[in-house]
């Protein structure tokens, strides 16, 4: 669909994607109940920049003809989400929300008219929201006491941090608070772009908001969810925490943390072991591979999950 130059709507739906056309239909599909009767845009980001997405997308408009699929050529998980919000500063100028989802996700009933009202209730720069995720029935015990089986949730009311950029709202003042871009392309490879959002969001006294019944599906995927998957996401997630956290709090602070934090992890992992409380122990292992990947971190170690060495997403 040829979209027009400029459009006076209002909210803004941004997703990026790659090379999951299935889940995509499924997460659009999932809006079409949730956008009736608003003047909503939405826009696809399609970092493999082929065919797929553009067909799903073009079967979208099919049921919500204010839609298109844009191609991102430059690699990277900042460098797309920046493009998403250029893209609907073209299109709608005096856009108010806008809301970012990942293409595996898919939205529950209520979800828009609740993200809105929180950010209107509470003034909010940035609101977010639960993703729980789906596991097939086979998830070891790691798995089902992982970031894939469900994330911190707060009561909704104002919260220091977020957990993601799946499920989160950002006002249009959010720009007017940090500048432009909001993501920092230097994370774009090793992820954490939305991290650092979060602490530029809070270090410039922005109004961050939790929206708890604003939930998200996810299915997680077999091949994220085998042990040693699941210790390296943990290990890399350190990582580039741990060097956002540099940036923010010095390096005292941060390496001070780094070791507390893994002391007690080790710990916690003893204890539970020796107490046989499974659960407890599996959530400590996966703990612990965290913040390994912070002093790995520390010592100078660079991750790139987001792009390969092929320079395709990961």
């Amino acid at each position: 669909m040829s979209m027009p130059e400029t459009m006076q709507l209002r909210i803004v739906i941004g997703i990026p994607t790659f090379r999951r056309p299935d889940l995509l239909r499924i997460l659009l599909d999932s809006l079409l109940p949730e956008i009736q009767g608003r003047d909503v845009y939405v826009v696809v980001a399609d970092n493999d920049c082929g065919t797929e997405a553009q067909a799903v997308v073009a079967e979208f408009t099919q049921h919500w003809p204010v839609a298109e699929c844009i191609p991102v050529r430059e690699r990277g998980v900042a460098q797309v989400r920046n493009a998403l919000v250029r893209r609907a500063a073209e299109v709608c100028p005096e856009w108010d929300w806008l809301l970012m989802l990942d293409d595996d996700g898919r939205v529950t009933p209520g979800w828009l008219d609740q993200v809105l009202q929180t950010g209107q209730r509470f003034d909010a720069h940035l609101v977010g929201g639960p993703v729980d995720g789906l596991l097939p029935d086979s998830a070891s015990i790691f798995a089902r006491n992982s970031i894939f089986a469900s994330r911190k949730r707060w009561p909704t009311g104002l919260v220091s941090t977020l957990n993601t950029t799946q499920n989160l709202a950002v006002a249009r003042k959010t720009v007017d608070l940090i500048g432009i871009p909001l993501f920092r392309n230097e994370y774009g490879a090793s992820g954490g772009e939305d991290y650092d959002l979060f602490r530029r969001v809070a270090r410039a006294k922005g109004r961050i908001a939790w929206c708890d019944e604003a939930l998200v599906i996810e299915p997680a995927p077999s091949d994220r969810l085998t042990f040693i998957s699941l210790l390296r996401r943990y290990a890399t997630t350190g990582a580039y925490m741990v060097r956002i956290d540099r940036f923010y709090d010095g390096l005292p602070s941060t390496s001070w943390n780094a070791c507390k934090g893994l002391a007690v992890s080790l710990l916690r992992t003893v204890a539970a072991a020796v107490l046989m409380r499974r659960d407890t122990c599996a959530r400590s292992i996966l703990v612990t591979a965290h913040y390994c990947g912070r002093i790995a971190g520390l010592a100078g170690a660079r991750t790139a999950r987001y792009v390969s060495s092929e320079g395709k997403n990961s």
